[in-house]
């Protein structure tokens, strides 16, 4: 493999930074490992905001995003055993009023990273899944109708969908998703052929008080809009806010349930805390501070001589970040 700049001021900026990147056999060991080893194990939080720039982007966000999850999870736990434990002394007021507000402050607290049903959604957005009493009867009977949907609130969004009089259920949610799909809303249909629907938690609020529809007169009253009363699926964290609010028979026992689902949602966060702080250490530099100290100053007596050629510097730098640290010695060498 072999590499090279066009530019002559990029290939004197190699040679000069060579001094301080060339030459492993003076590299002091021991001092890597024992940097290495009292390193925490996993990141805290503090020390991103210090430090933003020790990983890459992508590798900073998902550091964020797995301590904001663990944290409300553990918090969560904790707040479920005091709950339990004042219930079962007869005075769980207090405990009922703190878990409340806790679980209703779920998005703000965790960051978006824990959904309804208190399972981590790290890499991906929150999403409600609903139905629609009535619906099922779009599928089996289409009617050869064409029905528009608004969604209001802040605004008003509208999206048409022309149903053929004699579409199978599947053509059907074909045309249904390429409509709703404009409110951001998906459609699918259960195994037990059920119609249900999914939509970003940001927008459920809106879809669960402002959807509505309009038809021709066949499904629905052509003359006005008509509207619709979704239905979420019942969740982890609404069980929860029931439980506050008033005994159930079967409370304990879904109290249990939540609880060993957040232990197994707590583990799997730990593994991944573990592979991302095993990408940590394969990123971790070799060099002594000693090292890093004179390639940092040969870089600054570069580009204080050569501010010009910032920009060429700047990207041949960038593609050595990208480059593992091994191949990065080979070619400076």
């Amino acid at each position: 493999m072999q590499v090279g700049l066009k530019t002559t001021t990029a290939h004197t900026a190699a040679t000069q930074l060579r001094s301080g990147v060339d030459a492993p056999q003076t590299i002091d060991r021991s001092t890597a490992v024992t940097s290495s080893a009292s390193r925490n194990a996993f990141p805290e939080a503090a020390l991103l905001s210090r430090r933003p720039l020790r990983y890459n982007v992508q590798l900073n966000q998902q550091l964020t995003a797995v301590q904001q999850a663990d944290d409300y999870l553990a918090q969560t736990e904790s707040r479920l055993l005091q709950f339990r434990q004042a219930s079962g002394q007869g005075d769980a007021g207090r405990q009922a009023s703190a878990l409340k507000k806790h679980l209703e402050q779920r998005q703000q607290l965790s960051g978006g990273t824990i959904d309804r049903h208190l399972t981590s959604s790290v890499q991906q957005a929150n999403s409600v899944s609903f139905t629609l009493p009535g619906s099922e009867k779009l599928l089996q009977d289409p009617a050869g109708e064409t029905l528009v949907f608004a969604l209001g609130g802040r605004s008003r969004e509208l999206a048409a969908v022309a149903l053929p009089q004699e579409a199978t259920p599947r053509q059907t949610l074909t045309l249904m998703n390429i409509g709703l799909g404009r409110l951001g809303i998906h459609a699918r249909q259960e195994s037990n052929g059920q119609l249900s629907f999914q939509v970003d938690e940001s927008r459920w609020e809106r879809v669960s008080q402002h959807l509505s529809v309009r038809g021709e007169g066949k499904h629905f009253p052509a003359d006005s809009f008509t509207l619709l009363a979704p239905q979420a699926e019942v969740a982890s964290s609404d069980e929860m806010l029931q439980l506050t609010q008033r005994r159930e028979r079967d409370g304990q026992a879904k109290l249990q349930k939540t609880l060993n689902h957040i232990t197994t949602q707590r583990t799997q966060l730990r593994q991944q805390q573990v592979s991302v702080s095993s990408r940590i250490d394969d990123m971790a530099t070799a060099f002594s501070p000693k090292q890093a100290l004179e390639t940092s100053q040969a870089l600054q007596r570069h580009l204080s001589g050569n501010a010009k050629q910032f920009s060429t510097l700047s990207t041949a730098l960038g593609a050595q970040a990208n480059v593992r640290l091994a191949t990065v010695k080979n070619l400076l060498g």
